[in-house]
């Protein structure tokens, strides 16, 4: 039986190669987006941190992965637009890339799978298929909503305010 300590090593070994790879899939998309080259860099770390906050928040069950997520999304934005201010680019360069590792892929396409299933003729409806369906639904639905308001919020209360004319 392994020790916590060895367990925590290798979960926190995992986070690790976790994060990285989101950042590669930011960066990824960051250059599908045609971001400026001086600003990939950065895509990737905003995709890495918005990555990293939501797993160790829920890992560690302070707050569920919807919560997490929006969490994650507001530092997300926040670093955007951060970064933005400091390489004078748009922050939207930094945010888009960055939370697409944030995006319930798997998720959602479960859930698809399953109403494809529910309303496929001559298929009996199961009480548990349905159940699942529609948690899985919601729990899409507001884990895309919590990115949504995770990135507007910070450039809401953070725009600067500038005269007409």
């Amino acid at each position: 039986m392994a020790n916590s300590g060895e367990f925590v090593s290798e979960s926190l070994t995992i986070l690790i190669q976790n994060t990285l790879w989101a950042g590669v899939a930011a960066l990824g998309f960051a250059i599908l987006f045609n971001v400026p080259p001086r600003t990939l860099i950065l895509a990737a770390i905003c995709g890495a941190a918005g990555y990293a906050v939501r797993s160790w928040l829920v890992q560690s069950g302070a707050i569920g992965v919807e919560m997490a997520t929006l969490v994650a999304a507001i530092v997300v934005s926040l670093l955007g637009l951060l970064f933005g201010r400091r390489w004078h680019a748009p922050p939207v360069v930094f945010v888009i890339p960055g939370v697409i590792p944030l995006v319930p892929g798997a998720q959602a396409f479960r859930t698809m799978i399953d109403i494809l299933v529910l309303t496929t003729d001559g298929v009996q409806v199961n009480q548990t298929i349905l159940t699942t369906t529609a948690a899985n639904a919601i729990k899409t639905l507001l884990i895309v909503g919590a990115i949504a308001s995770g990135i507007a919020v910070p450039s809401l209360l953070l725009r600067r305010h500038r005269p007409m004319m």
